[in-house]
């Protein structure tokens, strides 16, 4: 019996002693818990990136169609359509001088500037873009500075108008034919020859509408009254008002910087026999596709060509 207890004794001691020499080393890495896990992180989403430039697909240009879908998806307000100037250095200028020609709407070549549709009637779209404050106005020229002078608000613009040609708004013109065949545009422009470009070119620099001036001492209320037949009667419908000839005789109702409206008007497009060829109010007086008569150019004496005397001292 004790061989059989003290082998048994020997081997619970010995594995007893074998568990306590080899017992689990402690782990120095800390034991994660829920708290200590990393927070998951959801991908960002990449935001779109839009192309500067519009991809090209093709060598075909954009249809009409679409060009004025974009155009009217942009907004007009937003676009700025006019091309820009050329810059030209002062040295580089060897010849200028300054003109000022009148374009006359009873010219054949001109009739089309202002049409019976409104938004091809150049009256109207300047008319309306002063009085929505996008165009500025002036009173006046002075050749002495170069400059337009004394800034002129629309509804004195509407009195001035109204006594000079009895023409409340030009927005509201009707079919006043005496405006068409009587009124005009005056521009006030300088030729220079550029050396650099080899250039001899036109740059505007102020547009006014002009009437006759004797329509002034018309008084518009007793002339016409109710007039049968006539629309919208003007002091431009009296026969007895005529153009001005060689510059003498027409007066200014306002003027405006040909520069500074070059964006505006670029958004308007003239009547065309062919409704696939859009030219813009801007195209016509950059490309010169009018008739006018050159009525003054820097001189000596500083008179109108109209006034020049000849040698025997008439005109």
């Amino acid at each position: 019996m004790k061989k059989i207890v003290f082998p048994l004794l020997f081997s619970v001691l010995g594995s007893s002693l074998f568990a306590q020499t080899n017992k689990p080393k402690k782990s120095t890495t800390p034991a994660t818990t829920e708290s200590s896990k990393p927070a998951e992180t959801t991908p960002a989403v990449a935001a779109a990136i839009k192309p500067k430039v519009e991809p090209i697909y093709s060598i075909f240009q954009k249809s009409e169609e679409s060009k004025k879908l974009s155009e009217n998806a942009a907004g007009k307000d937003s676009i700025k359509c006019a091309p820009e100037y050329p810059r030209v250095k002062k040295d580089d200028v060897i010849f200028a001088k300054r003109l000022k020609r009148d374009i006359y709407f009873v010219d054949e070549a001109n009739k089309y500037l202002v049409p019976k549709t409104a938004s091809k009637n150049f009256l109207y779209v300047l008319f309306k873009a002063i009085e929505e404050g996008k165009i500025d106005a002036y009173q006046a020229w002075s050749d002495n500075d170069g400059k337009l002078i004394e800034p002129i608000s629309f509804n004195d613009l509407l009195a001035r108008t109204n006594q000079l040609a009895g023409i409340a708004d030009l927005t509201q013109t009707g079919e006043s034919p005496g405006l068409r065949a009587k009124a005009g545009l005056r521009i006030i422009e300088d030729w220079y020859f550029d050396t650099n470009r080899a250039e001899f070119k036109p740059y505007i620099i102020a547009l006014s509408v002009i009437v006759p001036s004797n329509a002034a001492a018309i008084d518009a209320n007793t002339l016409f009254g109710a007039v049968p037949g006539v629309s919208n009667p003007t002091k431009l419908d009296d026969t007895s008002v005529k153009i001005g000839e060689a510059g003498k005789g027409m007066t200014s109702l306002f003027y405006v910087n040909y520069p500074t409206i070059r964006d505006q008007i670029c958004k308007n497009f003239v009547f065309h026999p062919n409704q696939n060829i859009r030219y813009s109010f801007d195209d016509v007086f950059q490309l010169r596709f009018f008739s006018s008569l050159i009525v003054e150019e820097t001189n000596a004496d500083g008179i109108a060509i109209g006034n020049k005397k000849g040698i025997d001292g008439k005109d």
